[in-house]
């Protein structure tokens, strides 16, 4: 697979600079897919889990559930988690290291939309060929109207651990793009963009039907249709007589 931002990006700072995401609110944000994920029968997985915040969050909730992701880095943060030991493996989004036969493929805190348009779609149908017949792609990814209005140009910050923390945001065309500046105390600045490809609902839905998946109405946030935290959490499902 080819390199990209992700490279650079998901290394081990990438760990202090978003530190300030406990696990306190993964199960929060976990919280609200748990009703459906225990309707179904089968493993669900964590699609670039980082470092398994989510992942603990749902084994704690008794969720059959494993987790990959490319990044070593953050594979070994996650293996530092009780929860997630021996549950994880290492992966990419375009070819999945787990067979088809899962209940739920979850790509939360958007995990999806790092490549082209058509990387993207290649990415989409590789998730899906993970499911079950009856199974679920859920994506949790920013809802674009929101995310423009809210956008904040730049910003400051130290983290818990020292780290001073620059970042600009910008949106370029139908992606957003932010650049991060990150000092340790006492340390050399690391530097990394990431960039990830904006989608409304009905470009989803498209590109879930030319993946054989089913599209339903999107949630507002991870908590369900009441939940209105400017994100586009939809369900995508794979029709039990698929083949």
């Amino acid at each position: 697979m080819s390199a990209g931002w992700w490279d650079d990006a998901f290394r081990a700072a990438y760990g202090e600079v978003y530190g300030h995401r406990s696990d306190a609110q993964a199960a929060a944000e976990v919280a609200g897919l748990l009703p459906r994920l225990r309707r179904l029968a089968g493993p669900v997985v964590d699609a670039a889990c980082g470092g398994g915040r989510h992942l603990a969050a749902l084994r704690a909730a008794g969720i059959a559930a494993v987790g990959f992701d490319l990044s070593g880095d953050l594979l070994a943060t996650a293996r530092a988690r009780p929860a997630c030991r021996g549950r994880l493996a290492r992966g990419d989004l375009r070819a999945p290291p787990f067979a088809s036969g899962c209940a739920a493929v979850l790509c939360l805190f958007t995990a999806f939309g790092y490549f082209d348009d058509d990387g993207n779609a290649a990415c989409l149908a590789a998730l899906a060929g993970m499911l079950a017949p009856g199974g679920v792609l859920v994506l949790d990814l920013p809802e674009p109207a929101a995310l423009r209005a809210g956008l904040v140009p730049t910003s400051e910050r130290t983290t818990a651990g020292g780290w001073r923390v620059h970042e600009r945001r910008a949106l370029v065309g139908s992606r957003v793009e932010k650049d991060v500046e990150a000092r340790p105390p006492g340390g050399e600045t690391v530097r990394w963009r990431e960039s990830v490809r904006l989608y409304e609902a009905g470009d989803l839905a498209a590109m879930a039907a030319g993946a054989g998946l089913v599209w339903q109405p999107p949630w507002p946030g991870l908590g369900g249709p009441e939940d209105r935290q400017g994100r586009l959490v939809t369900w995508l499902h794979r029709p039990a007589n698929a083949l």
